[in-house]
């Protein structure tokens, strides 16, 4: 996930997505206090789960093995490293899963793939792994510190909303229970976390621009979604001074035409690519306008 770049029920692509993003923001905030480098890796191991395959599976020294069983993950200054640059490997070591479905009180019915009837669980072992270089090991002290007086906000669908709950449920077991609270408010859902005066937030807004099924209790898909192009500020005004902002635009996907406000009640039928292009328009200018870089760090995925 690029700052900046264009990049449901149980799905199983969101979990995985869910993990490996939250792993991969951590690794972000954390390459200037590893400094250790690591030889080139050796990128000609065949995936162990594929017959074959032109991708790459690293596969990290036994030199580097750490006490616990695992691969020490040694990392380069981050100047000298492209984490965006990558694949997804198999990571069978204790450190994975980074958190249980058990364990985590906050995951909603709908985002707990193995209470919901998937028969297998490697696809928790799956990370992410830069093409040169190896996040650190996550360490959820560590996060947290990064956190502490800060807000992190999640703006989107269905996919940010689970990505915000993983993200919760990597923090949330190394903090007393009186010391975190967990809320929603209408559009947005908050976990606190009181020692360290920091949040966890979502804002449901599934097209980022305004349209009528923004309202929460129209989640679930029984309205055929009509949006207003040119028109983000309602929603833009609870993004404000926000410290990191991660927006998603994955349900646009989903539809081939798009119906769009014409005037005050008419709506027209749009090609997708157009309306997504005018939608992103809206949004970028309106972080251009209101968006302080010197304070605020906005992220990007479709």
């Amino acid at each position: 996930m690029r700052p900046f770049d264009k990049t449901q029920r149980c799905n199983y692509f969101p979990m995985l997505t869910i993990v490996t993003f939250s792993t991969l923001f951590f690794g972000f905030f954390c390459y200037n206090q590893y400094m250790k480098t690591i030889p080139f890796p050796d990128f000609k191991h065949q995936h162990p789960f594929q017959e074959s395959s032109n991708s790459t599976y690293v596969q990290l020294q036994e030199t580097n093995k750490a006490d616990d069983g695992d691969y020490e993950r040694i990392v380069s200054p981050l100047e000298e490293c492209d984490i965006f640059t990558g694949e997804w490997v198999f990571d069978n070591g204790s450190s994975h899963p980074l958190y249980k479905e058990d364990d985590c009180e906050f995951l909603t019915d709908m985002v707990t793939c193995l209470k919901n009837g998937r028969p297998e669980s490697l696809y928790q072992k799956w990370r992410w792994q830069p093409r040169d270089c190896s996040l650190p090991k996550f360490e959820a002290n560590l996060l947290l510190e990064k956190l502490r007086g800060k807000r992190l906000m999640f703006v989107g669908d269905f996919i940010n909303l689970n990505q915000m709950l993983s993200m919760v449920c990597m923090v949330q077991s190394i903090i007393p229970p009186e010391k975190k609270s967990f809320s929603y408010a209408s559009y947005t859902t908050v976990f606190k976390m009181k020692d360290y005066n920091a949040t966890l937030e979502f804002y449901w807004a599934p097209f980022l621009v305004e349209s009528n099924v923004d309202p929460p209790t129209m989640r679930y898909g029984t309205v055929v979604p009509v949006v207003k192009l040119e028109s983000i500020s309602k929603h833009g005004d609870n993004w404000k001074n926000v410290d990191y902002l991660i927006f998603n635009t994955y349900i646009w996907w989903r539809y081939p035409t798009m119906k769009a406000l014409n005037g005050a009640t008419d709506s027209v039928d749009v090609d997708q690519n157009v309306a997504y292009e005018r939608a992103l328009k809206s949004w970028a200018k309106w972080v251009e306008e209101n968006v302080d870089s010197n304070r605020t760090s906005v992220f990007f995925s479709n």
